[in-house]
């Protein structure tokens, strides 16, 4: 897959944040029930907070991590609060160019592709999660999930399996993607990361790209997609990486 260009990115961040604001007005206090210890209010809670530091960093052009972490003020209106941010980092993000430089964490080139990158997949996901306190399920847009898997491959699950010690089971899984392609993943003692291509799968599971990154996110059960191979693998994956 190719990640989609800068520009889109940014325009994912603006109608994603946007339909996770639009949702959100209907009840601030709604359960979350893929995030259960979340109201709609402590989601929005988060997702403002990640967008004030993401637009701290791009607007500043930082070269260096920041100490800043924007929070909301006591008693304020969560929903009006994450609608705020959300405009300040769209704001930020369409005042530079893709390849312009500023610090991230991942260890990729220092530039605001990243983060508008980072930001559409983490919109994404959690509109996904605000629509479902309300009963509502629609899918991540095909390529943008495509590319979500990319990053989460390359980029969240090393960091997350490396920062937390997670002791994953020695396995390769398959995710096959009905509209794009197949990832393949090797978990074991060496951490996670790309499998090769030709890996026999201990583990495949077939569905939507869409589905695939909100399954690997824990955000649908397994079993509302294809599975084939070793099903312990998969409650593996989702008793470790609650992400």
């Amino acid at each position: 897959m190719t990640t989609p260009p800068y520009a889109e990115l940014v325009a994912f961040v603006r109608s994603e944040g946007e339909a996770i604001v639009s949702v959100s007005r209907q009840d601030a206090d709604a359960v979350v029930p893929t995030c259960p210890d979340w109201t709609i209010a402590d989601l929005c809670s988060h997702v403002g907070s990640i967008y004030g530091y993401v637009a701290h960093v791009v607007s500043e052009r930082l070269m260096s991590a920041s100490e800043v972490r924007p929070e909301p003020a006591d008693g304020a209106d969560m929903v009006a609060w994450l609608e705020g941010q959300l405009d300040e980092l769209v704001t930020a993000l369409s005042g530079c160019d893709a390849d312009t430089p500023m610090w991230n964490w991942s260890g990729e080139p220092y530039v605001a592709a990243f983060w508008a990158r980072r930001a559409a997949h983490e919109t994404a996901v959690h509109r996904f999660d605000a629509q479902r306190a309300f009963g509502i399920a629609q899918p991540v847009d095909a390529d943008l999930a495509a590319d979500g898997l990319d990053e989460f491959i390359d980029l969240l699950l090393p960091a997350v399996v490396a920062h937390h010690k997670f002791e994953l089971p020695t396995a390769t899984y398959a995710f096959e993607s009905v509209e794009h392609d197949t990832w393949r993943i090797r978990t074991g003692e060496g951490g996670a990361g790309r499998a090769a291509a030709d890996s026999a799968a201990d583990v495949t599971v077939r569905g939507t790209s869409s589905a695939l990154l909100l399954a690997i996110c824990n955000r649908v059960p397994w079993t509302s997609l294809e599975v084939e191979g070793n099903t312990e693998l998969l409650d593996d994956w989702s008793r470790i990486l609650t992400i």
